[in-house]
């Protein structure tokens, strides 16, 4: 059976308002499939039949669309939760990162870090719409985990080492490959590294 292969163009012009989630998942999809390199806007374009014009109007360049697109479908899922305890909260949050770098979050995300080295506009954007908001989101619950006498008073710096020290584990095995970043194994000493950082 032949499959149609512009699905979102066969059903029509898109309406203004649901425009930017197709052109999203649709990057998004390519991304995962064909890595950053492999994919080009015109491809997009034929996918969804919205024009390259229109495309550059909302993203100015390659890269910042497919940093948008994962921003937009994987944000939602790195949320720290509000209603648990600090240690309980951080490590369910890192526990859910793990399970979207095993799947295809973490196909994509690799290979925009590893683009990225060559690239100074895909760093760029990896930087300012992926790794800094995400890092600010952490900072943000470590100091009201500090305000609320979870854990003890840390410097602007020390927040930045915890970080680095715990998320540093995941993405080190996302990007050398030379093991899955399971969170089973991590767990028990990331835990016994949050104990530290109690009164």
């Amino acid at each position: 059976m032949v499959q149609k292969k512009n699905s979102f163009k066969s059903q029509g012009r898109p309406r203004s308002e649901d425009l930017e989630p197709i052109v999203l998942k649709v990057t998004y999809e390519m991304l995962a499939k064909k890595g950053y390199y492999g994919f080009s806007l015109d491809e997009i374009v034929a996918t969804t039949g919205i024009a390259k014009t229109t495309i550059y109007r909302r993203w100015p360049n390659k890269a910042k669309l497919a940093m948008s697109s994962v921003s937009h479908l994987i944000s939602p899922f790195l949320e720290f939760p509000t209603n648990e305890p600090f240690n309980k909260a951080l490590i369910n949050q890192m526990e859910s990162l793990s399970n979207l770098f095993n799947g295809k979050f973490g196909k994509v995300i690799s290979t925009l870090i590893g683009a990225g080295q060559q690239d100074h506009e895909l760093s760029e954007s990896v930087l300012k719409e992926y790794l800094l908001p995400r890092r600010l989101a952490a900072k943000v619950f470590f100091e009201n985990a500090i305000k609320t006498k979870q854990i003890r008073p840390l410097s602007d710096e020390d927040i930045e080492v915890c970080m680095d020290i715990l998320y540093g584990t995941l993405y080190f095995r996302l990007l050398l490959k030379h093991k899955k970043p399971i969170f089973t194994d991590l767990r028990p000493w990331l835990e016994l590294f949050l104990e530290t950082l109690k009164k």
